[in-house]
């Protein structure tokens, strides 16, 4: 159900001063998300909000003292963008697409207190708004996880549904994706936060019936017709994090978006996060249960007697003890330290082919230094063995 017709006049000011809408204007560039809340800090100072800017005149709001670095002809220009913004909201209203502003009651708590200055200003979506203050459990991983990952996804997104937690998630192919759609399926609801193309995503065919349904919300800070981006998709993660009370990284490389949202996360702490415990582990995922995350297995998953509880009862563990007590598995023992883990990784993918010094160090997003202190070490150890005049190295 679309807001578009009642938009608050703060939000449509917001949408004309950070709105991307209409024909490319060099000299009315929209303003970020930075300039935007300096912007209202200012107005604020004056007691003013943004509506106020509607009829005055900017050069007199600058002699004010309101506008810092701000160009009056740049404000003056996108506060004229009335036609084409009405215009634009023609087209969202069609497509069931809300508009939300920061300062309206609907702003989800979430964001203004976990992000304070770092909040979007305004968020476009579609689907029920007020599922984005529920809360739920944030499940994200590699776009190329494998079939065990994609079966804890699986696995997690249906269980989800059958205990009320709504997945929280975005439309990346893979683990995010499965979560959602086994969620969907199986009657739950579910929270979809895109870096990119809400307008094509309301309409396509995968997930209208759950938006029609009430089951789905999706929200995005970024335009409605915004092409993807890395950028975007890095920053996405971050939102995916606060709406939710409890993360699940099913898989991650030490590198991009995956890996950037749950160090983000860690270091914030937003929410409490659990990485999937498996056999083999990828060296990011196993970094991040060496960082401190607490442990999951697809056994916990389907085994315990509330999901939510044992989120809750791990989550309270103190952290020198949780991810050795979250393991409940047998076929699984959590190596000592970072070079035990490089040992029985080393196992899988050196058994059979030899592998270069230069493979090792790229396979496991380490320093040169770093791989070959640990294969010299293992060569010492006998555990592997250097192929003679080359740089090759097999596991025993």
């Amino acid at each position: 159900m679309s807001n578009i017709e009642n938009l608050s006049k703060n939000t449509w000011v917001t949408l004309l001063l950070c709105g991307r809408f209409g024909e490319r204007d060099i000299e009315a560039r929209p303003l970020n998300q930075s300039e935007f809340h300096e912007l209202d800090h200012a107005l604020e100072i004056c007691k003013l909000a943004p509506e106020d800017l509607i009829g005055v005149s900017p050069m007199d709001l600058k002699a004010a003292g309101v506008i810092h670095g701000l160009s009056a002809k740049r404000l003056a220009r996108l506060l004229t963008r009335k036609v084409d913004l009405e215009k634009t909201i023609d087209v969202w209203s069609q497509l069931g697409i809300w508009v939300v502003g920061e300062r309206d009651e609907h702003y989800p708590t979430r964001l203004r207190q976990r992000l304070k200055s770092a909040r979007p200003p305004l968020l476009f979506g579609a689907g029920v708004m007020d599922c984005l203050d529920m809360g739920g459990v944030c499940i994200v991983g590699s776009r190329a996880s494998g079939e065990p990952a994609l079966q804890f996804s699986n696995a997690l997104g249906k269980r989800c549904a059958s205990e009320g937690l709504t997945v929280i998630s975005n439309d990346m192919r893979g683990v995010d994706r499965e979560a959602v759609s086994t969620a969907l399926e199986n009657s739950g609801q579910a929270v979809i936060v895109l870096s990119d193309r809400l307008e094509k995503s309301v309409v396509s065919r995968r997930y209208r019936d759950a938006l029609a349904n009430k089951q789905l919300t999706m929200v995005t800070p970024f335009s409605p017709n915004a092409s993807f981006s890395v950028a975007n998709a890095i920053r996405l993660n971050r939102y995916q994090y606060v709406l939710s009370d409890v993360a699940v990284i099913v898989e991650t490389r030490r590198k991009g978006g995956v890996w950037t949202g749950a160090d983000e996360n860690r270091i914030e702490k937003w929410v409490p996060a659990f990485v999937r415990v498996d056999h083999p582990m990828s060296p990011g995922t196993f970094a991040l249960l060496h960082l401190g995350l607490h442990a999951i297995t697809q056994n916990d998953v389907e085994s315990t007697d509330s999901l939510g509880d044992f989120f809750i009862a791990q989550a309270s563990k103190d952290i020198n003890n949780k991810n050795h007590d979250a393991i409940n598995t047998d076929e699984f023992v959590k190596p000592k330290d970072l070079y035990s883990f490089f040992l029985a990784e080393l196992q899988n993918i050196a058994k059979k082919t030899p592998r270069t010094e230069t493979y090792i160090m790229k396979y496991f997003e380490i320093e040169r230094i770093q791989a070959r202190k640990w294969l010299v070490r293992a060569v010492e150890e006998g555990l592997i063995d250097k192929e003679n005049g080359k740089d090759s190295y097999t596991a025993k």
